[in-house]
């Protein structure tokens, strides 16, 4: 019972002062029972047994004295405290009870340090809590590894199956419920595969099961375009279309980073033969959906260039065919609407670099075609074919000579 009665700072029954003190000139009493501090704290213990040979004498009461630093000053005054009363770890918040901990476990109470462990394992942190427990709390040893258990390295499996489940939603068929979500999903998956002061947490090199479940979603995703595709000009199909396409370009640069463009690019090829009225179809409001539109391809031919994909010289023949005038008009119309102004024009002069590559591939006589076509336009500024016209000539000029046919 004398044990629940005493209170600390009871000038009349303590007989220990406990002073903590710090280099910067901090000195604070606390006025202890020495059988208190012995049965709860090792620190204590040692300091006030028979072994000890420096224990001094303050007010015919044992001084022991505590050192520490100006910013753990207040840490060791309540982790003290808390050997006579007892209060929720929440009063100090994750801050004060990480201080209060590491105080605890250099004084050697067990039961105070176990309190603050249990808090912080369970409440959440914020960015800067999060830095401070990485910092102080490994040192600690093994007893309190479970505080950072949240914090641990995942094994594969499990981001394997978060990241097919995120990646699954980022690419399901429109939904306005979705659509925000699908935005903060996406964004979150393409953190994962960043490379920066981090390493991706995730790749495909060995991993097939991730390489098959994301080309499924890929090959699920083009076939709900594609079915919008066929259906033909309608509002509905174009508002649908608008939120597709977005996905679909950003599966681009999620793709790319998998190193999976392959995925896409047939099925991009096969479809561009269907889409034209679709995309002349994007003006005005929805005209950033033809922009859009227009980056998907560009990364297509980025592919094909990269030598990432190989098609046959027909299929690219096509290709060049089917979006020359496509890109003519939309460059076109970008000129003269106002509101586009503020767009970035070097996705054009990608494209352009990349249909000359792709043109420069093909057999003579299909770039013959392509130059005819091109001269016979109304926009012959763009692209500006003007190398493929120089390299054709000189092939053209010269291909009996370089072939030892003369």
């Amino acid at each position: 019972m004398k044990a629940d009665l005493d209170q600390i700072g009871d000038l009349t029954t303590s007989d220990v002062v406990v002073r903590v003190r710090t280099n910067e000139g901090h000195d604070y009493r606390l006025y202890c029972h020495s059988h208190l501090l012995s049965d709860n704290s090792d620190y204590f213990r040692k300091r006030l047994s028979n072994d000890w040979p420096t224990c001094q004498i303050l007010d015919a009461r044992y001084c022991v004295d505590v050192q520490c630093t100006d910013s753990q000053f207040n840490s060791y005054v309540n982790a003290i405290r808390l050997i006579y009363k007892p209060q929720p770890c929440h009063w100090y918040g994750v801050r004060g009870t990480l201080g209060i901990l590491l105080a605890a476990v250099h004084l050697g109470l067990h039961k105070i340090a176990l309190c603050c462990t249990d808090y912080l394992e369970s409440v959440p942190w914020d960015e800067t809590d999060e830095e401070d427990i990485l910092r102080y709390v490994p040192p600690l040893g093994l007893k309190y590894e479970r505080i950072l258990s949240r914090l641990r390295p995942v094994d594969l499996p499990p981001v394997t199956q978060i990241f097919l489940s995120a990646f699954r939603f980022a690419t399901s068929a429109p939904n306005k419920l979705k659509t925000e979500a699908k935005k903060s999903y996406q964004e979150q998956i393409e953190y994962l595969l960043t490379d920066d002061d981090d390493s991706p947490l995730i790749s495909v090199n060995n991993n097939d099961v991730l390489k098959c479940e994301v080309k499924n979603c890929v090959i699920e995703l083009m076939k709900y375009f594609g079915n919008l595709v066929m259906a033909g000009v309608s509002f509905e199909t174009d508002q649908e279309c608008s939120v597709v396409v977005s996905d679909i370009l950003w599966v681009c640069q999620i793709l790319t980073k998998l190193d999976m463009m392959r995925v896409i690019v047939p099925i991009w090829v096969d479809l561009s033969s269907k889409m034209e009225k679709l995309v002349d179809t994007f003006v005005g409001e929805e005209f950033e959906t033809r922009l859009k539109v227009v980056e998907i391809t560009n990364k297509v031919l980025e592919s094909i260039n990269f030598g990432n994909v190989i098609l046959p010289p027909e299929i690219r023949f096509d290709l060049v065919k089917i979006w020359i005038p496509i890109l003519q008009r939309t460059k076109g119309w970008m000129e003269d609407d106002k509101r586009t102004e503020n767009f970035d024009g070097e996705i054009f002069q990608t494209l352009e670099l990349g249909l000359v590559s792709v043109i420069l591939t093909l057999p003579s006589e299909w770039q013959a075609e392509i130059l005819s076509k091109w001269f016979a336009s109304e926009n012959v500024q763009y692209p500006d074919l003007l190398e493929v016209f120089e390299v054709w000539c000189f092939r053209a000029k010269s291909a009996k000579r370089r072939f030892g046919l003369i």
